[in-house]
């Protein structure tokens, strides 16, 4: 028996190594940019199931709306100047915010949003496309009437085929022929070359995220399109060679750079996802290149046992969330107070003491002066809360407490806050929120059960008390972690996979 003892301990503890090398490659592994873990589920993979994944993580982004899109790239798209970042001209100087126009004639007098991705060989205004900030940038009017739909490409270098912006910052005319394009593709647009990595990262971004639609659109309607989807393409290879060779040789020329990297974390915080491109540059080699057949690592050990992981929530403020006992202005008799709850996460839409008017609409609500809105969230921290505001009459603002927020966008570390309008007249029109979180408290029961030696904490110590346990051939109650009556290696690999050292909230 002594000798089956033995091999029970030394079998063990084989296990237990290999576990914590599990344990140490994924609770404690961070991504890039402060991406956290949301890239975890791609973890290991390659070539096309490793953009299925990245679809997976990246899917469904909650678009602010094309009429949101004006507010959302003072987030999104100013340069260090304070103007609005043109994608299509460097001699523009348009204030953020600022009215948008088109048919403008000459380069400079306006801007409006333009689809890198034309939005006709999507189907138009077909969202979440239509408004994907990551792909819908600010640009001249003038030029972006110029490129039309018309593909990127690379010009001729016979300057008498060849127009330009101002500066020479764009270029549109025939194709450069070692492009390789498919005959009757006469025009081609050429951006900048401080944004050819950009734009080829979001065309990755965009076969990635509409994987599961991208072989329905429509753009067989579309003649420009025909010359960059490929008629016999697949959901992991829509388009046509010539454009995806372009388009790899355009992100290794132009990496990735701080402006981009702030504009991806910008993107994260209107819609709630990010680009998966910009986050990893050269992800698209492990995609579609030279290494699709090498395994993607989403993080690397920081050094730290990693005891919070980020989530995002996004909640529709509506009628419906608070419980439908009215829609439209509130009617005399009825509740000044509603709730609402998500996800752990509670909002609470009060009338507040002195207010007059409350209204929740079918698709938003309104808040007045002396309304309350009071956010809170059960067993995590709220770090990052963005507004999806629809309109804004009189120019309100947010305030919590007498502090004025940034825009519509609020960051601190508490489980509850207030927001309130300042003093002055009209209502703020809200859709939605969208709040990024880090989960901190644990339940006591678990911490409890896992916490096998009864120290306060549950970590390595737990582990090789069971192995005793284990090797003893005896049994204890404790040691039972996943109470199936008895103790074996399950139990060791349910203490392994907890939080590992982990206090309960009340003890810290």
């Amino acid at each position: 028996m002594t000798g089956n003892k033995y091999h029970i301990a030394a079998l063990a503890k084989h296990i237990v190594l290999g576990l914590l090398l599990i344990y140490t490659a994924t609770a404690t592994a961070q991504g890039p940019n402060n991406s956290g873990k949301y890239y975890r589920t791609a973890n290991g993979k390659n070539g096309q199931s490793l953009k299925t994944a990245l679809f997976h993580i990246i899917r469904n982004p909650k678009v602010v709306g094309y009429g949101g899109l004006k507010e959302a790239y003072c987030l999104t798209d100013v340069r260090p100047d304070g103007y609005l970042r043109d994608w299509y001209s460097n001699a523009s100087q348009y204030v953020p915010g600022s009215n948008m126009s088109s048919g403008q004639k000459e380069e400079g007098l306006g801007y409006n949003r333009e689809h890198l991705l034309p939005q006709s060989w999507f189907g138009k205004a077909v969202d979440p496309m239509y408004s994907d900030i990551m792909h819908v940038v600010p640009s001249d009017a003038k030029l972006n009437s110029t490129r039309n739909d018309n593909p990127f490409g690379e010009v001729t270098t016979n300057a008498s085929q060849v127009n330009s912006s101002k500066n020479d910052y764009s270029r549109w005319g025939a194709p450069n022929s070692d492009l390789g394009v498919p005959a009757g593709l006469t025009k081609v647009f050429e951006p900048n070359d401080e944004l050819k990595g950009d734009i080829a990262r979001i065309y990755f971004y965009m076969l990635t995220c509409y994987e599961d639609t991208i072989n329905s659109w429509p753009w067989r309607e579309s003649r420009t399109a025909t010359y960059v989807f490929d008629e016999e393409g697949t959901p992991y290879e829509p388009l046509q060679p010539w454009v995806m060779t372009m388009l790899m040789r355009w992100s290794e020329q132009d990496p990735v750079d701080s402006l981009e990297l702030a504009r991806n974390e910008a993107v994260f915080r209107v819609q709630g996802n990010r680009n998966p491109y910009v986050d990893y540059p050269g992800l698209e080699q492990y995609v579609w290149g030279e290494r699709r057949d090498s395994v993607f690592v989403y993080g690397e050990d920081d050094g730290e046992e990693d005891d919070t992981f980020k989530s995002t929530v996004t909640i529709a403020l509506n009628s419906a969330f608070f419980g439908g006992e009215w829609t439209g202005v509130r009617p005399a008799k009825s509740s000044s107070v509603v709730r609402g709850e998500k996800d752990g996460i509670t909002v609470e839409f009060a009338l507040g003491n002195g207010g007059r008017n409350m209204y929740l609409g079918k698709d938003h609500i309104r808040l007045y002066q002396k309304n309350l809105l009071a956010i809170s969230a059960v067993g995590a921290k709220l770090e990052d809360i963005t507004f999806n505001v629809a309109k804004n009459d009189s120019n309100r603002v947010f305030m919590v407490a007498d502090d004025v927020l940034d825009g519509y966008h609020w960051q601190g570390d508490t489980t509850e806050v207030t927001f309130h309008l300042d003093d002055g007249k009209g209502a703020l029109h809200v859709k939605s929120l969208t709040l990024h979180l880090s989960e901190i408290i644990a339940e006591q029961e678990i911490a409890d059960r896992n916490d096998v030696n009864g120290d306060g904490t549950v970590d390595v110590a737990d582990i090789f008390a069971i192995i005793r346990i284990i090797r003893d051939n005896a049994f204890d109650t404790k040691a039972d972690v996943n109470g199936d009556g008895t103790v074996d290696f399950a139990d060791i690999a349910i203490v392994i996979n907890s939080k590992g050292e982990k206090k309960h909230p009340n003890e810290e």
